[in-house]
């Protein structure tokens, strides 16, 4: 919200947040990586988009970033709402959320979709991994005579078999997850009580959740991510009203959360630059972005994580990604229709970029060479493409017909 069987693609940042269409949930689709025609010269490597159709089969769109062109248009399952691959392969994987199954191909190589079902009634809204050989998908819901009673559960796939080998309850409506990529445990924000499951795949099995009863979690947690190292885990909790928001440290296989530091008003996304080790945190409250020291964190010292800055940009933020050469990053604004460039170095702010009339942006996300970002606009289903070499808009590319672009890849 952080895939090779043999094309070197680069790997795609953790921990994107929850893209979700559930009954009363706001809808967010995220940001797709597409080249403009006649685009600069570019290490050879690809993207994906995936496309939400709200009255069918969804689709991902493949990338010849290095060509510029459109390899080709696959047609996945119902409600596809979220895209992943397990870590350093390349074995895609789509949850589509209203017909119970997980599509999965290789990419670029024209392979036959496999259709892996789900338990009766999952509704999957996220798939992700930082293992090689599983995929981990979240379930929102469960058949009322299940053994999960009507919440939420994990379910494990090994890439070598394509079927579900485990399924596993958690807590009600999970949304998002991060993965330790240390020691594989996952920690799985559900949206139905404001817990966080912990969970084991090793196991499988939870072997705790985080409340702000018994864990020291804030409150309405609102988004997930793991350092690069895999050391910690980072949750971003939006308070109610009364309590502020709050970034809360927990150490990677424990349940009980280590330290806590303030946020901005209402944080809603959480983002891990592994390049140069920051948390970048989204405050859409306060029209700010927070940004943190992940190299030097201690929970029991008397700052738990250095805050670097908090760096004012447009208004109503939604998302931010970091070029992976560490010279900037770039910020989504939905409420101003701009995207603001701010110097990783300094903090200031660079440029603002202004996006296409009604674009009404909702993700944000860069190329692995840094020479491109890509904006995800719900209003005009399409998405911006912004050269980050003289940071103009250069592109649009619209999703196809009754569909979105709600998700990128780029390895």
């Amino acid at each position: 919200m952080k895939f090779l069987r043999k094309i070197g693609l680069l790997a795609l940042t953790a921990s994107l947040w929850l893209l979700q269409l559930g009954c009363g949930d706001e809808y967010r689709p995220v940001a797709n990586p597409i080249i403009s025609p006649g685009g600069q010269p570019q290490s050879a490597h690809y993207a994906w988009v995936l496309n939400f159709n709200p009255n069918g089969a969804g689709s991902t769109t493949e990338i010849d970033v290095s060509g510029d062109t459109n390899l080709a248009v696959n047609t996945v399952g119902l409600g596809a709402i979220a895209e992943g691959f397990p870590s350093t392969t390349l074995a895609l994987f789509v949850a589509n959320r209203d017909n119970n199954t997980v599509s999965e191909y290789f990419p670029t190589l024209g392979t036959p979709i496999t259709t892996i079902s789900l338990p009766s009634q999952s509704r999957p809204v996220w798939v992700s991994s930082a293992q090689t050989t599983f995929m981990y998908v979240l379930n929102s819901s469960s058949a009322a005579d299940s053994a999960c009673q009507g919440s939420g559960s994990i379910s494990t796939i090994p890439v070598a078999s394509l079927a579900v080998s485990n399924t596993t309850c958690v807590g009600p409506n999970p949304v998002t997850m991060a993965q330790s990529s240390s020691d594989s445990f996952a920690y799985i924000l559900n949206q139905g009580d404001g817990s966080i499951s912990v969970f084991d795949p090793a196991g499988p099995s939870v072997t705790g959740t985080i409340t702000a009863q018994n864990g020291g979690l804030g409150l309405s947690p609102a988004s997930v991510a793991a350092s690069a190292d895999g050391k910690w885990i980072f949750v971003v909790t939006q308070g109610d009203g009364v309590n502020p928001g709050a970034l809360d440290i927990i150490s990677a296989g424990m349940t009980t959360v280590a330290a806590s530091v303030p946020l901005g008003v209402r944080p809603t996304f959480s983002l891990v630059d592994p390049t140069l080790n920051r948390l970048y945190v989204v405050n859409a409250g306060d029209n700010t972005v927070s940004v943190f020291d992940t190299s030097n964190v201690n929970p029991s010292g008397p700052t738990p994580i250095p805050l670097l800055a908090t760096v004012p940009v447009g208004m109503g933020p939604v998302g931010v990604t970091a070029l992976q050469d560490g010279s900037r990053f770039y910020v989504a604004n939905a409420t101003s229709n701009d995207v603001t460039v701010v110097s990783a170095n300094s903090f200031a702010t660079l440029t603002t970029v202004p996006l296409p009339a009604g674009a009404n942006p909702v993700w944000i996300a860069s190329d692995p060479t840094s020479s491109k970002v890509y904006v995800a606009d719900q209003g005009t289903s399409a998405t911006t493409i912004i050269q980050t070499a003289n940071n103009t808009v250069v592109g649009n590319i619209a999703a196809p017909p009754q569909q979105q672009p709600v998700m990128v890849l780029s390895r």
